[in-house]
């Protein structure tokens, strides 16, 4: 295994702050001196040995995909049952492999439309994760707690999809908990900002805010790409309250992170990257009633990002919708709304269709409410609801 010096140490020095320790208790719960401590956290010093990474990652608590983003993995522990207390460790151990997996995945295969009983797949995991851990206190607690937190976040942004946001909190709740009683910064930070947004959709603006900065002492010391998410959704939010400003500070602090962090299947599976970054820019824009900078924003995403999944075309072509029917462009805007409404009905998603009635919405009270081709797309509209009753 290659170690990098200064980001290994960097992760320590995070993970004992964020406990509130100093260099001389860590010390002492891990066994050698304070001095150390330092010089692993100065970067000075190096382990060789797997099991002294270990017995550190286990006393911080480090989670195994913050070791492999640094390329300091812990290797899989397998274990032979010879007690009721280890016949429970195989079978945590036995959920952990290929739930982890799963959950990585799910996103990904979800966002494609490739795996229609993902949910339910889901939802036996979290089921069987948290019949597991009801009497287990075994070496497993932390690692199972951790992918439950993941698995309740990929149920919650279903339901976030189809706008059940009470569902949605919910998860995004229990996902906040797990994450505090493991004291994991990126679990935490990634619950706190889908809470957040989701308190955002229901127009508690401030309430929404508030969350996202009581956030940021927790995303110090997450990972960069929880990070740069939670800026990304802040520019959302203040869009939608109509502060420019901050709307422009927020997406370029996104943009910023975006410009440094690799398309690892985690952030791909949080859907940050800098194209990410830089449409929710536009959208920002095109909110703001400045869609001429969104389009300009277009044209680079179009370049960065010629491929899309089957959800990302059809959330793209809504969001080209909006931005080209706000600038008066009308056969260019309704010519994407019309493939953006074909393309959600496809795979069901009541969130991205809601984003066509609330351009219809605005559209219909303004002088081009009267054009014949808005009126069409709000009959469209009309039907498309008749059909959403029986998803």
């Amino acid at each position: 295994m290659v170690l990098k010096k200064n980001e290994f140490g960097g992760l320590v020095k995070a993970y004992r702050e964020q406990r509130g320790w100093t260099q001389e208790e860590l010390a002492e719960r891990w066994g050698h001196s304070r001095a150390y401590i330092s010089q692993i956290e100065a970067g000075k010093r190096k382990l060789d040995r797997v099991a002294q990474v270990i017995r550190l990652a286990d006393i911080l608590d480090i989670p195994q995909e913050r070791l492999e983003a640094i390329g300091r993995g812990i290797p899989e522990r397998k274990i032979k049952p010879a007690s009721p207390a280890q016949a429970d460790d195989a079978i945590l151990q036995m959920l952990l492999v290929p739930g982890k997996d799963m959950v990585r995945l799910s996103w990904l295969a979800w966002f494609a439309d490739a795996a229609p009983h993902i949910e339910e797949s889901l939802r036996e995991l979290m089921s069987d994760l948290e019949q597991a851990l009801t009497e287990y206190h075994g070496e497993f607690v932390a690692p199972a707690q951790q992918l439950l937190a993941y698995t309740h976040q990929m149920i919650g942004k279903i339901a976030y999809d189809r706008l059940d946001y009470a569902a949605a909190g919910g998860h995004f709740s229990t996902m906040i908990d797990l994450g505090q009683e493991l004291n994991d910064a990126d679990i935490i930070t990634t619950g706190m900002v889908h809470q957040g947004d989701v308190l955002r959709k229901r127009g508690r603006y401030d309430a929404g805010i508030r969350l996202f900065e009581a956030a940021k002492p927790f995303a110090a010391s997450a990972s960069p790409g929880v990070r740069g998410r939670l800026y990304m959704i802040m520019s959302r939010a203040y869009a939608s309250h109509g502060d420019e400003k901050l709307f422009l500070s927020s997406a370029d602090q996104a943009i910023e992170i975006a410009k440094e962090v690799k398309d690892t299947l985690d952030n791909l599976a949080n859907q940050f990257s800098l194209v990410d970054a830089l449409q929710e820019k536009a959208q920002g824009y095109t909110v703001l009633w400045k869609p001429e900078e969104a389009l300009k924003i277009y044209k680079e995403t179009d370049r960065l990002r010629p491929f899309r999944l089957l959800r990302d075309k059809g959330s793209y072509a809504i969001v080209k919708a909006q931005a080209y029917s706000y600038t008066g462009d009308l056969d260019k805007g309704l010519k994407y709304a019309r493939r953006g409404l074909e393309l959600a009905s496809q795979y069901q998603s009541k969130r991205h269709i809601a984003r066509l009635e609330t351009m219809y919405r605005r559209l219909h009270v303004t002088p081009l409410g009267s054009d014949r081709r808005i009126q069409e797309l709000g009959e469209a509209l009309r039907e498309n609801r008749k059909i959403r009753a029986t998803w």
